[in-house]
């Protein structure tokens, strides 16, 4: 019994090119609260951090399945 249909070829397309916009997200993140933090203010919490990449992740991929779906 399954659960969830296989993700088609494009769907897995989709979910790479929206963890990699994720993951870049995150870096930038890191590297703005690595800046801030030599002046001792904290303008990027971890928390935050990581909800916008959870967010980034995946409603770039929910766009990129929407656009490929009416095509």
């Amino acid at each position: 019994m399954k659960l969830f249909k296989d993700a088609s070829k494009q769907e897995h397309q989709n979910w790479n090119k929206a963890v990699s916009a994720g993951f870049y997200i995150l870096l930038f993140l890191l590297f703005v609260k690595l800046m801030h933090s030599y002046n001792g203010a904290e303008l990027v919490s971890s928390l935050s951090m990581f909800w916008t990449g959870i967010i980034v992740t995946f409603g770039y991929q929910f766009i990129l399945n929407r656009k490929s779906g009416k095509k």
